[in-house]
């Protein structure tokens, strides 16, 4: 997975530098820092922007970041972490600026990071703090990158899913710290992973934790382990409104039964082989019935409708036909309809008549044939009138 990450948003930077610089009416110069709210009494909620995750996939199709965002600020979220990522989490650029136009928090970008220009974009879109992988850079890469963006007043949260990713985040000078409990390639979650891993995380630090939280009993164990902050996502995705959940998750409520349901608008590879299957199952129901019913009308009459009936079903030529106690069913049953259905099919014979272009030219090389007895008759009743007058003029005489 993190190769592809790796190819895909290295061809998304190159295509922004040809674009050039993101668009954003207002760059923002602001900053709402993230270390200060970490530092706070109490733990802080991060709530997560997204449109879905590397885990489940796409979860919504089109939202509102700056919705999701009111939503999960007035139910308890103190900072958001804003998902930019098309590729993984399903977001947009203009999600973060929607978002830093309408709350007052610390907003993280959900992005995977590998350059400079990236850095200095999130500042522009309204970030006041970016996520650093070590399990995507090299140890210069994260040096550099962690350095560049406090230079520009960015705060930096370096994510861990290992001991050697947590030695590596210590020597790059990294005072943010995320425990993920995740396994990268298949993006299922171990909270008991979490919960190893941010025990050392050294005290120095300010340490963050994320990856299947879901309870309040996961909340209150790592306030009790001194954590400072949970990036809650995955949990947030099946409501429309993400603060409803969140407000129930910190009240101890438990998600309703109902949120089983919304897995079937996941747009996952199992929903999409089997959305494709219900059609054409449906359309075999339907017009299987119709073309039996065309064909006791047709059988003994001309062979032309029956011709006509085969092209509009093209996707029946393989479908074996039912038994005969079936076709007897269909027939008993469809009598009625299939007494009505003629005078239905007779405007088609009307369509047929119209396209026989060759009976039109036949009639009009008649009227030669025509012409030509109509002069041929004048002839003889003119060859014939003579005779009779010099019959009568002869016996006159005499």
């Amino acid at each position: 997975m993190l190769k592809k990450v790796a190819i895909f948003k290295a061809l998304d930077v190159e295509i922004k530098k040809q674009r050039g610089p993101v668009a954003v009416k207002d760059g923002y110069k602001g900053h709402h820092s993230l270390k200060e709210e970490l530092s706070q009494p109490g733990i802080t909620i991060l709530g997560e922007v997204a449109g879905g995750d590397p885990g489940r996939g796409q979860v919504r199709e089109a939202y509102k970041g700056s919705t999701h965002a009111k939503s999960l600020v007035e139910n308890g979220a103190r900072a958001l972490s804003v998902a930019t990522d098309k590729f993984l989490y399903f977001g947009e650029d203009k999600h973060l600026s929607e978002v830093r136009a309408q709350v007052k928090v610390p907003l993280v970008r959900r992005e995977f990071i590998f350059e400079e220009y990236q850095v200095e974009e999130s500042k522009i879109l309204g970030a006041d703090a970016i996520y650093l992988m070590p399990a995507l850079l090299t140890q210069d890469r994260l040096q550099t990158l962690l350095k560049f963006a406090i230079s520009k007043g960015l705060d930096v949260v370096v994510e861990v899913t290992s001991e050697a990713e947590l030695q590596r985040a210590v020597e790059a000078g990294a005072d943010i710290i995320s425990a993920v409990g995740r396994n990268l390639d298949t993006w299922e979650a171990s909270w008991d992973k979490a919960v190893a891993l941010v025990k050392k995380i050294p005290k120095s630090c300010l340490k963050l934790v994320e990856g299947g939280i879901h309870r309040l009993d996961q909340i209150k164990q790592m306030e009790a382990l001194g954590v400072h902050g949970l990036v809650i996502g995955d949990a947030l995705l099946d409501d429309y409104y993400p603060g409803k959940r969140l407000a129930q998750i910190l009240a101890g409520v438990e998600p309703p039964k109902k949120a089983a349901k919304p897995k079937g608008k996941t747009g996952s590879a199992a929903d999409a082989a089997l959305a494709p299957t219900a059609a054409p199952a449906a359309k075999d129901s339907v017009s299987s019935p119709r073309k039996e019913t065309a064909q006791p009308g047709t059988k003994n009459a001309m062979g032309k409708p029956s011709s006509r009936t085969t092209p509009s079903n093209p996707a029946q030529k393989g479908v074996k036909e039912p038994p005969m106690a079936e076709l007897t069913n269909l027939v008993a049953t469809t009598e009625p309809v299939a007494a009505k259905k003629p005078a239905k099919k007779a405007a088609p014979k009307k369509k047929a008549a119209a396209k026989k272009p060759a009976v039109k030219k036949a009639a009009a090389k008649k009227p030669a044939v025509k012409k030509a007895v109509k002069k041929a008759a004048p002839k003889k009743a003119a060859a014939k009138k003579p005779v009779a007058k010099k019959v009568v003029k002869k016996a006159v005489k005499k």
